[in-house]
């Protein structure tokens, strides 16, 4: 199967998880997703030095990395800790960029290190924050497997049961981003199996 085609499968495929919401895949660029809220899948220290957190600044301004590192420190402190936990969620405005709302999720601990857990607990407080700020769609990347180690397969597999298992109250539609066409077919198989097939 070529790019087009790929392109092509990702966008005629629906599927319907918890609470009827309507997941779909989309492929290109975090902050190309026609969603209200997206979702950034950072470090401890919110950094956003690469992956989605750097397309987002490239739309935003280096001013709210600054905002982000004030406020991981701030919430640390808040919670007792070192350095924020794993599936830590924040939200700001969209900004510069055309979504209501950029949610900033701990997918990996301090060493890079992300787990299947990781992932669903960023999926759910994902969901949380779009309900929230009363958001109706919701573009989420694959978490941890951009600048952590987490498997690629095993990620959307735990994203896909957290929305199996969801029930938002705004949120009606989730876009699963996927950088590379390349993925589509085993995000697909992946979802095909965890979630039901949309007629």
């Amino acid at each position: 199967m070529g790019a087009a085609e790929r392109l092509e499968a990702a966008r005629n495929r629906r599927w319907i998880a918890g609470g009827d919401l309507e997941v779909q895949l989309f492929v290109g660029e975090l902050t190309d997703a026609p969603a209200e809220a997206i979702c950034t899948s950072t470090n401890p220290r919110l950094s956003m030095g690469g992956g989605t957190g750097r397309s987002v600044l490239v739309e935003t301004g280096w001013g709210l990395r600054r905002k982000l590192e004030e406020l991981a420190v701030e919430e640390a402190r808040r919670l007792g800790e070192s350095e924020l936990p794993v599936g830590f969620t924040c939200a700001t405005p969209g900004g510069a960029v055309p979504h209501q709302l950029i949610v900033h999720c701990v997918a990996s601990d301090a060493l890079h290190h992300s787990s299947p857990e990781a992932a669903r607990l960023c999926v759910e407080g994902a969901l949380g924050e779009a309900d929230r700020a009363g958001c109706e769609s919701l573009a989420l990347p694959v978490f941890g497997t951009g600048h952590a180690d987490l498997d690629y397969g095993r990620a959307v597999q735990a994203m896909a049961e957290a929305l199996r298992d969801a029930d938002p109250d705004a949120v009606r539609t989730v876009l699963l981003v996927l950088l590379l066409p390349d993925r589509v077919p085993l995000a697909r198989q992946i979802l095909d199996r965890v979630l039901v097939a949309a007629v």
